[in-house]
């Protein structure tokens, strides 16, 4: 079995990591940009690819403190759009790889540590992470996917602090990345790491030197970013980034998706997002293990069991503590609750301490839930939708003469009967990445201040409910191009 298992682990291992890399990069940039965070740090990348200082980030060329993240991720982004183009594959390239490196190590890691098998299977439930598919991780442009593989990095490595002391400024290391990725959400690794040391004892054991080194691998990454930003602007980006991210995000000021201490709990492993989840499916398999194998548990071997549930906890209430809610907080949580799941279906299905029916009808079951999950997956990036807008943005970019160009926007008409002209961020990207548009606000208004002004062209893009309403003037322009109910004209100014 041992010879066997020699041959058939490596080809299941490259097979597995395939299909997580097919379900992260198929069909990557056909979804419309959304709205909020991926347009964001997808127009912030741009601005500072294209003139930009790489330690400020913009948004329509001025500093931008709507976004209070460090740079790390933009940075990212900016290799992808680099390697592929200004476009939405190399906006989400850097999160959809993350999520395979992160498959490919925490695989290796369970392999050294728990077994070939265990490897396999964790390998296997992390390609029925549903929600970090479907939104705001894998196959989106913003920060969650590159924070959960530091965060995840740490954890590995905070495990094996007891082994090798070098674990120790690893992880270190990488709470320092991922503070520069998501700012004081790292904080959580920091409390995971303190109460790792603290209830394992390994905090005795470290001498002064270690926790030199520990802080260099710290303060060092995170201040090669921090003093040529302060020097920018002074400490008004740190202030922002206390007042939003901790404050505001503790004490409910933000006033934002509020909800209640349960809703976690509720979504993830109860019936309030409508349908059995596959978390509450690894939560059950969890438990069962942890059921026929509790026996096994010593004080001795209390290290590795501390290390998971630490993981699994205490970002768990930590964030449910936290009045502003939103579901892409608890990603960090759903990696160790899969990877647990996977380890423990390999060590049921190897007990010969269980009857081989009950084995064989626990296969079946766990087969059907990784069929049926990875297909939904599939399923929600199979008919994923695009955006008329955005596509007709992308059609007039592609034509070189208006490359650069000023463009406008007139959406559609509000209820008071006025005109909605302000950019969308997530079209703020497409228009700077795909045309290095100039977006200027006011829309028709913005053309008629300009028009005493200045002797060029600008391109208007219009609602159908405005072009209806204003049939006259727009008739006496250039239609460039069309589709599903907007209009792009060449207009003088």
């Amino acid at each position: 079995m041992e010879k066997r298992m020699k041959i058939i682990y490596p080809v299941c291992f490259v097979l597995l990591i395939a299909v997580i890399a097919f379900l992260a990069f198929y069909k990557l940039d056909v979804k419309y940009v959304d709205p909020w965070d991926e347009a964001r740090h997808g127009v912030n990348a741009y601005e500072m690819a294209n003139g930009g200082s790489l330690f400020q980030n913009t948004y329509l060329r001025a500093a931008d403190y709507y976004n209070l993240k460090p740079p790390l991720s933009m940075w990212c982004i900016m290799a992808g759009m680099a390697l592929f183009g200004n476009g939405v594959f190399g906006l989400r390239f850097y999160s959809a790889l993350c999520y395979v490196l992160l498959a490919v190590i925490a695989g290796l890691f369970i392999k050294k540590k728990y077994g070939k098998s265990e490897s396999l299977f964790a390998i296997a439930f992390l390609a029925i992470n549903t929600t970090s598919f479907q939104a705001h991780m894998v196959r989106a442009g913003d920060a969650d996917s590159l924070f959960v593989l530091f965060f995840s990095l740490a954890m590995l490595c905070m495990m094996q602090i007891p082994e090798k002391k070098y674990n120790l400024y690893l992880c270190g290391l990488f709470f320092a990345l991922a503070f520069l990725t998501k700012s004081f959400h790292a904080g959580v690794i920091a409390a995971i790491g303190g109460l790792y040391l603290l209830l394992t004892g390994q905090i005795k054991k470290l001498s002064l030197r270690n926790w030199l080194i520990f802080l260099v691998s710290i303060f060092v990454p995170i201040l090669l970013w921090a003093v040529p930003r302060a020097m920018i602007d002074g400490l008004a980006f740190f202030e922002k980034m206390w007042e939003t991210d901790v404050l505001g995000r503790t004490d409910g000021t933000l006033q934002n998706n509020i909800a209640p201490f349960t809703y976690y709990l509720e979504y993830y492993f109860g019936a309030s997002s409508g349908k059995v989840t596959p978390y509450l499916c690894a939560f059950v398999i969890c438990l069962i293990g942890l059921f026929l194998f509790s026996r096994n548990f010593t004080w001795q071997n209390r290290e590795k069991y501390i290390g998971w549930l630490l993981w699994i906890v205490v970002p768990f209430v930590a964030f449910s503590l936290v009045t502003n809610k939103l579901l892409w907080y608890m990603y960090p949580v759903l990696v160790p609750i899969l990877l647990a799941a996977g380890i423990m279906t390999a060590r049921i299905l190897k007990s010969r301490e269980i009857l081989v029916w009950m084995r064989a009808v626990f296969a079946g079951v766990v087969t059907f839930i990784l069929l049926w999950f990875g297909g939904s997956v599939y399923d929600t990036i199979q008919t994923q939708g695009t955006n008329a807008f955005q596509e007709l943005v992308k059609e007039v970019a592609s034509l070189e003469q208006y490359k650069g160009m000023d463009v406008f926007v007139d959406y559609h008409l509000e209820e008071d009967g006025s005109i909605a002209s302000a950019w969308a961020q997530q079209d703020v990207f497409v228009a700077e990445a795909y045309g290095d548009f100039v977006c200027v606000g006011d829309g028709v208004m913005g053309l008629m201040l300009r028009s005493s002004l200045l002797g060029e062209q600008g391109i208007l893009f219009v609602g159908e409910d405005v072009y209806t309403e204003y049939t006259t003037f727009y008739e006496n322009r250039k239609l460039i191009a069309e589709k599903e109910g907007y209009r792009a004209y060449l207009v003088e100014y």
